[in-house]
Parts: C-alpha cells; structure tokens; sequence
C-alpha cells in the first residue's frame, strides 16, 4: 500500500502551498494513505485540508533543527511511510530523512517559476549535492525540466501540470460595481509586478471609470507593498484598487469578478490561471513560464510580453469593450482547463509514479 508524505514548508496562501494540499486531498480519495507534515508555520489553507488526510505539524525552528529532524523521522517510522514528496525549499529536510531512512523514496516538486535564471551559486550547489537522494522530480513546466536534466543527478525528471480545485467557503464580498471587476490572484511581492498591472489599470479607469481592480493575496508590510499604496493615493485610486490580503474562498471571490490577470515577471505554472479556468474568468496574462502554453492562441485569452504596460492596458481596454469576445475566451479557456488540468487526470498520473516507485 502507498503510504506518503507531503512535505511543505507553511500553509501560507501560495501555489506551492495549494498545490501540496490538493495532492495531499486528491491521494486520499485514491486509496492511498495520505499525510501531509508542514515544517515551519501553518496558515489558512489548514482548513482546506480533506479529513481522510492525516496531519502533522513539525514545528522546525531552524535549517538544521535535530529535535525536529528525529521527530519527522519517528512520524515515518510509525506510520510506515514509503512515499516522501517534498515540495519546494521543503527538499532539503527531506533529503536529511532519506538519510536516516534510506528505504523510503523521495520525489522533489520543484515550482519555483524563475529557478532557471535566478539560482544562486549556493543554492544550486545544494541542489545538486541534495539530487543525488532524489527517486524522481517533479516539475511544473518544461523548461524547469529541461534545466534539472541538465543541472542536476536525479535523470528521472517529469513534466507534472498544477491542477485547481473548488471551494465552497464563502466570505470575502468584493467591493466595486458588480460586472466591472478585475481580478490579481497574487501575493505582493516580486516578481508579481503589481506596478505593472496599476500602471495598465490607471490608464484604462481614465476612460472607464466604473471599473475597479481587485488583488487577493499575502500582504507583506515591506517597501513592495508601500510603494503601492502610495501609487494608489498618489492618483486618487482608493475608489478603484482594493488590496485584500490572503483569502481561502477563492471560488467564491472568482464568481463576483469579470476578467483575471497575472503580470509577472516569472512564473512556473500559475494557479491563479488555472483558477480563473475553472471559474470561468477571461483572462489576461503576461508570456512567462507556462502561461504562454497555457494562452496558445487569442481564442483563450490575452498574451502580453513581460513589462509591456502598454499592452497589458490595450488587453484590458479589449475585454471591456468587447463582451461577446471575452465571454468566447471565457468559454474556450474553461474547456482546456477541465480537459488537460483536472484533479482525475494528475492524481492518477502520480499515484502511478509512486506505485512505480515502490514497486
């Protein structure tokens, strides 16, 4: 019997975070025995966990926290644990485990969006030394991928696409005009570019003033985040920006907004797009990661070079004065999500891997 492990660092509101919950919850409903071990610090996704799935929260305190390490090694020594899939930084821990017991096979979930260009000397180093324990790695495009074939000792290296999920808590109300609300499913912070997407968003309010912009996601009281409220206050946008920190009704705020847009500058493969599929939100997208794939052609949506504002505001200009083109893009996008991004298709795809694995 497949008994696993996910192992993420906090339950924060994140894709990596989503991401390990929603295998944590689909392998419960797959016959498998499935745990879940937050590391660091739980969060408000702790809710959004099934209760078939058994939770343990470590508590570390530190990179080399010992009491910590024998505790995650005693959870998996008594519930027989032979699956570790460790998503994101949480590898490290994992690997430390593995050493301790060696039997259990370790699967890095790698959704770290800019990996390719942005891996310090260091944390490559530890990567590499830390894939020689690696059984199998997942990564959430292709081109993260191609760079862990290359970079990294672990050969076996597959594609495995995020997938969304619905919820049914229903809380947050959204302000601004029912009809006119666009939606940022993104924490504030980089490479996010909200300056970007308020820079787009300010020029088209001048001619639609009814419209209003919505951005859900983790809050950090940093110089990121106080540059946009003065962006905000500077152009007299109170009415029209609304910053609402991190939500867990995600369904329920998408059902109340009109268009969905990400302006990053770097992406693995989004969530917040795969979200807005699933709720039927036309979408907006800058051309990173695997957004591009995920946009292929303008019958699903909007692609926007990275830091064009010009662009990203002629997008939203489109989708406003245009009702039937964004309601085909809506329709179109909805339809590709459910067929290639479902919770039936992954959750087999990895049952099979650790079947695999174990065999």
């Amino acid at each position: 019997m497949i008994r696993s492990l996910q192992i993420i660092d906090t339950l924060h509101i994140g894709g990596a975070e989503r991401m390990a919950v929603n295998v944590a919850n689909s392998l419960s409903r797959e016959n498998v025995e499935s745990h879940i071990c937050v590391t660091r610090a739980e969060g408000p996704l702790k809710i959004a966990l099934n209760k078939d799935v058994q939770y343990f929260f470590l508590g570390r305190k530190s990179t080399l926290d010992i009491k910590a390490l024998l505790n995650l090694r005693n959870y998996i020594k008594k519930h027989r644990i032979n699956i570790l899939h460790a998503h994101g930084t949480s590898f490290l821990l994992a690997v430390l485990v593995k050493v301790l017991r060696p039997k259990v096979k370790l699967i890095w979930h790698d959704h770290h969006g800019n990996r390719v260009n942005n891996t310090s000397t260091l944390k490559l180093m530890l990567l590499k030394l830390a894939s020689f324990r690696f059984n199998l790695i997942y990564c959430v495009n292709n081109e993260l991928k191609d760079w862990a074939l290359k970079k990294l000792y672990c050969k076996k290296v597959e594609f495995i696409p995020n997938y969304p999920t619905l919820n049914l808590n229903k809380s947050t109300v959204l302000k601004g005009k029912d009809g006119k609300r666009i939606l940022c499913l993104a924490n504030l912070r980089n490479p996010k570019n909200h300056q970007m997407l308020f820079y787009a968003f300010k020029k088209l309010v001048e001619e639609y003033k009814d419209w209003s912009l919505h951005c859900v996601g983790n809050i950090y009281d940093d110089d990121y985040y106080k540059n946009l409220k003065t962006f905000i206050t500077e152009n007299n946008l109170e009415k029209h920006i609304f910053l609402y920190g991190s939500k867990n009704d995600v369904s329920h705020i998408i059902e109340q907004s009109n268009i969905g847009v990400l302006s990053s500058t770097s992406e693995g493969l989004p969530m917040a797009l795969l979200e807005y599929g699933i709720g039927k939100l036309p979408v907006i997208t800058t051309n990173v990661g695997y957004c591009g794939k995920l946009i292929s052609d303008d019958s699903l949506g909007l692609l926007v070079e990275n830091e064009d504002k010009t662009a990203l505001y002629k997008g939203f200009k489109l989708y406003v004065s245009n009702f039937e083109y964004r309601q085909s893009c809506a329709e179109n996008f909805h339809k590709k999500i459910l067929s290639e991004f479902s919770e039936a298709i992954v959750s087999k795809t990895i049952v099979k891997d650790y079947n695999f694995l174990i065999a």
